[in-house]
């Protein structure tokens, strides 16, 4: 079955449709964004001002074409109006990102000089990006920017909140001028062209390039195939696809939302067609798609701003999140596959199901695994992921292009392929505002010391007790995530909350992959969960007992942040033999944890049953071997009981 990209699923609902010189236009901006990154991921970036210009023009100048300021259908006279509006602010883009690339020397040799023109500019740019975000993300974030942007302006004017202590009864500043903030987010490699942009514009934007190639040349229908054939014959085997695919969709989108509106329009109606209940579907499909940012070898934006950010390779982010990626996932199946025996949930019907010979026949599995292969072995070699990604990526065009030697099929997938780019290009719009804004709450967080005094916060709540400390800062990051993209939530809780948790003596590597792990469960989490409404709209299906489904099945998965942060091991950190055992335990522990979520082991368990598993398997997924045993012998008590 053919699937659209996901990216495309999510932008077309509220895309423009151009017809004729409007759509030849916005085509060559698309394809020049991505002809753009992909020769700097071959000949290397420009000056970094420079290289985020560029970057961040493209993708708001394709926002404004391609966005409306408005979802709502309004008359002819109005939409020529917007768009006469947009094509000035288009043009206002243009305008201030080429200033930025033709005074790059100056600025970076004034960096305290600025003139009223320039602050006039810069006062442009900062509203052009705040809505280019509102209109790609929605209004919650652009308008946690400008809180952040008032709190920076109005520190001198905050009174005294009396909390814990005279240290966190002043949550002011020394305030800063609008002249300075503009020049700030403007005229400096911090606010609109900071680290995160520059993140963005090197590595992010070629592994999203690389995403859309991988899904365009044919990726997306041989993953959901492989779903299929793995899983569809098996007890509850339409849930299990949805599993399988989202994760597979999920490391390549790095979207919990876009996933679920991609693979879901498969995998729910097929889990309805086989008796499974409108909230168990869409549950199971939101819960499935969020963990795709944490499944290496390819995973979400975050990951590649984890590791820029602890100053370490992508493959040791990678590598390090392979267990917890691993446990997500079995906890999801097995909750799915107990709820499937005790209901007696069918599996796919065998017709639906390709043979492996069909699905892996070199026209279909070489396009897709040859350049993931290529992507992974130049990262293991020491290239950088840019490098890596640009050989990838030809890898991927050539395959694609070059798979048939007929000249007819060659042209049409020339033309295939500038469709692809023009995909790709667009699927930018869905990121590079939401970094840009994250990029200026981070500066802005930076320059007043909020994220200090928040850090000093949550240790003075927490006092000695670690493990309130890891709690708080779960909360906080849910909260953090409410409505808000999970790479977004990460940057924001990362810069908030890891300092705290790092002075606690949590390894740096585990404090941040225990908040990008909250970020992205904040997707399933109520009241404000962005999958669970994608999920039950495709369903039909009420989003309130969508949330509790999906919270049943991911219980295991908000532990599980908190089981590879006291026990490092889980993520490859320590003696072999540790992780090894650690490993056996935990899964045995997640895998049993389905058991009392589900109510159901050999038959159906009553509550005192259910409570015991629980505590067993909490003993086995607990760090040190007394525990372990203890789990372990519960839980052999209840099997053999059973």
């Amino acid at each position: 079955m053919k699937k659209e990209r996901t990216e495309d699923r999510e932008i077309s609902a509220t895309a423009r449709q151009f017809k004729g010189v409007w759509l030849l236009m916005l085509s060559v901006i698309a394809i020049s964004y991505v002809l753009f990154h992909i020769y700097t991921g071959y000949a290397g970036p420009f000056p970094n001002l420079r290289q985020r210009a560029v970057h961040v023009g493209f993708a708001l100048i394709l926002t404004f074409l391609v966005l409306p300021p408005f979802v709502r259908k309004r008359e002819k006279r109005w939409e020529n109006i917007f768009l006469a509006f947009d094509v000035g602010a288009a043009a206002l883009t243009v305008w201030c990102c080429l200033y930025i690339i033709i005074k790059y020397h100056w600025i970076m040799e004034n960096p305290a000089e600025s003139s009223p023109f320039q602050l006039f500019l810069g006062s442009v740019a900062l509203l052009l990006a705040l809505e280019a975000s509102r209109r790609s993300i929605g209004l919650l974030f652009p308008i946690m920017t400008l809180f952040f942007l008032l709190y920076a302006y109005l520190g001198p004017y905050i009174p005294e909140i009396p909390l814990i202590g005279d240290a966190l009864s002043y949550w002011g500043h020394r305030g800063f001028s609008i002249p300075y903030l503009i020049q700030i987010m403007f005229l400096s490699d911090q606010g609109l062209w900071g680290f995160v942009t520059g993140i963005s514009a090197t590595i992010v934007a070629m592994f999203i390039i690389f995403g859309a190639f991988i899904l365009f040349t044919g990726g997306g229908e041989t993953f959901i195939d492989i779903a299929l054939w793995s899983t569809g014959r098996f007890f509850g085997g339409a849930a299990k696809v949805a599993v399988v695919a989202s994760g597979f969709f999920g490391m390549i989108s790095g979207s919990a939302v876009a996933n679920v509106a991609t693979t879901g329009t498969f995998t729910i109606p097929m889990m309805k067609r086989l008796k499974y209940g409108s909230e168990f579907a869409g549950a199971v499909e939101a819960t499935a798609s969020s963990g795709g940012q944490i499944t290496p070898p390819i995973m979400g934006a975050g990951a590649f701003i984890m590791a820029e950010i602890l100053e370490i390779s992508y493959l040791k982010v990678a590598l390090c999140a392979a267990i917890p990626a691993y446990l997500y996932y079995l906890g999801c199946f097995s909750a799915i596959h107990f709820e499937s025996v005790k209901r007696n949930l069918g599996r796919v019907p065998p017709e639906n199901i390709k043979t492996f010979r069909e699905i892996m026949k070199l026209s279909r599995s070489v396009p897709l695994f040859v350049p993931i292969f290529i992507l992974l072995g130049l990262l293991v070699q020491g290239y950088t992921p840019e490098t890596s990604a640009f050989w990838a990526i030809v890898a991927a065009v050539l395959l694609f292009l070059f798979s048939t030697f007929k000249g007819d099929e060659i042209s049409g997938r020339g033309i295939r392929l500038l469709k692809g780019m023009e995909d790709a290009g667009r699927s930018m719009i869905k990121v590079v505002p939401l970094l840009v804004c994250a990029n200026i709450i981070i500066s802005l967080i930076n320059i007043t010391g909020i994220g200090v005094k928040l850090s000093e916060f949550i240790i003075a709540i927490a006092g000695q007790n670690n493990f309130l400390a890891l709690v708080l800062a779960a909360v906080v990051t849910l909260i953090l995530g409410m409505g808000v993209p999970t790479t977004a939530a990460y940057l924001l809780a990362a810069a908030v909350i890891a300092p705290s948790l790092k002075m606690m003596g949590f390894e740096a590597i585990a404090v941040h992959m225990f908040i990008f792990y909250y970020a992205i469960l904040s997707a399933i989490t109520p009241p404000v969960c962005a999958a669970v409404y994608v999920g039950a709209g495709i369903a039909q299906a009420d989003w309130v007992k969508t949330a509790w489904i999906s919270m049943r099945l991911a219980l295991v998965e908000y532990m599980i942040p908190f089981i590879f942060i006291y026990n490092t091991s889980l993520l490859f950190l320590g003696p072999g033999w540790t992780i090894f055992t650690s490993l056996i335990t935990a899964t045995i522990g997640v895998s049993m944890m389905g058991c009392a979520t589900m109510g159901y082991l050999a038959g159906p368990l009553n509550i005192f049953l259910r409570l015991a598993i629980l505590i067993g398997s909490t003993m086995c997924i607990t760090p040190g071997w007394r525990s372990d045993l203890a789990g372990l012998g519960i839980l052999a008590l209840v099997y053999v009981y059973q």
